[in-house]
């Protein structure tokens, strides 16, 4: 029999539905914090009624000429948004891969959880 993986922390799974048992899927431990990361970068500032400073302003970036002062930009408000918003997580490094004649940036965050040893990454897209 399979050991069972010890909840840390857990969150709603962004496909939300049922899993086998009838119960809401969720998702535990890092994977928790990669949706976490998910919710802050996908939600524009603004969106939630109730708290409207919650989220970032990745699509207000959109529409600006991809070039490194944009990056820059981009590099700043990730991590200041992560680290406000999910006080388990400390962003190591921001890296971009930039397409600017398709107007497409894809964004890899390196992270640590604190009170974990290891490092690890979400990645998410930014297109026009």
């Amino acid at each position: 029999m399979a050991e069972k993986t010890t909840e840390i922390w857990s969150d709603l799974h962004q496909s939300i539905g049922p899993d086998s048992h009838g119960a809401l899927k969720k998702v535990i431990n890092v994977e928790s914090v990669r949706t976490s990361i998910d919710n802050i970068l996908g939600t524009f500032q603004g969106e939630r009624i109730m708290l409207p400073e919650f989220g970032s302003n990745l699509r207000g970036f959109l529409f600006e000429p991809i070039n490194q002062r944009l990056v820059n930009r981009l590099s700043n408000e990730i991590k200041d948004k992560i680290e406000i918003w999910d006080n388990r997580v400390e962003v190591i490094g921001v890296d971009f891969k930039t397409d600017p004649d398709n107007n497409y940036i894809s964004i890899t965050v390196s992270f640590n959880i604190r009170s974990y040893t290891e490092t690890f990454n979400y990645t998410t897209t930014v297109t026009q």
